[in-house]
């Protein structure tokens, strides 16, 4: 099971470790964000807060997820998006989170008192706007992993995915490539693992500059590229069926679509 963590399922929000999430863009997802907001203002002030709803549309991208040209391209130049981070390093996103500011300005027990209380609003709306049976917070995160469990046991026992990821392992291997495991999901995100320790190697050295990064970007970059080329066929399945699977979780519980 990958690991629940801030941020996996638009988690952050709830243990305070994060920004807002904003959950799909469709029309009626939108009216149910409106909706939910509403009711943690609502329960916000009834116990004493102020809350100001946060609703907005996040960027939709329109490209194929799984179209091998453009995964061409973004390898070509991120790899795995490892060292691409470091060598070109993106701006923070502006948008602002509406209550950060006043988060930010309490602090021991009345920051604790606040974000206990949204956690505790948000866990009611979701019960009244989405349906979730849910009973707490640490209830709705075992919920989430269990979503996340069944989600990786789907990709892992796909039949299709099963038959392509024999032949992806062994042509990897072929190509000098570490391969760990065959099942569907490892091969899924092994760039990503074996790209990540390379780094993490690094930091343990001291801080990585781009200047110093940029030679493990161009290996990165031309592994990537094998992985693509060996798993074409893989991730024209693979990628589209995560995606959709992620996403109905994500907008089950209340999160943004990707």
């Amino acid at each position: 099971m990958r690991v629940l963590m801030c941020g996996l399922l638009g988690l952050a929000v709830l243990t305070g470790c994060g920004a807002t999430p904003t959950p799909a863009a469709d029309g009626a997802t939108m009216d149910k964000v409106r909706e939910r907001e509403t009711v943690i203002a609502t329960c916000m002030k009834q116990k004493g807060f102020t809350y100001t709803p946060s609703v907005s549309r996040p960027k939709q991208s329109d490209a194929d997820p799984a179209d091998y040209e453009a995964m061409k391209a973004i390898r070509g130049k991120e790899g795995f998006g490892v060292f691409s981070a470091i060598v070109y390093p993106k701006p923070p996103e502006k948008r602002q989170e509406p209550n950060k500011a006043t988060i930010d300005g309490l602090s021991g027990g009345k920051r604790d008192a606040y974000l206990k209380t949204m956690n505790e609003c948000r866990v009611d709306a979701l019960r009244q706007v989405d349906g979730l049976k849910v009973t707490s917070l640490a209830d709705y995160q075992d919920q989430m992993s269990k979503e996340i469990e069944n989600i990786d046991k789907t990709l892992d026992g796909d039949p299709k995915l099963l038959e392509l990821a024999a032949p992806f392992a062994e042509c990897l291997k072929s190509r000098g490539e570490r391969v760990t495991s065959a099942r569907p999901l490892a091969l899924g995100g092994r760039g990503l693992e074996v790209w990540y320790e390379q780094l993490e190697k690094l930091r343990k050295a001291g801080k990585v500059t781009a200047e110093a990064a940029r030679p493990y970007l161009a290996r990165e970059i031309k592994s990537a590229l094998v992985d693509l080329e060996c798993g074409k066929d893989f991730y024209a399945t693979f990628v589209p069926l995560e995606k959709r699977l992620n996403n109905e979780a994500r907008v089950k519980y209340g999160f943004e679509a990707q």
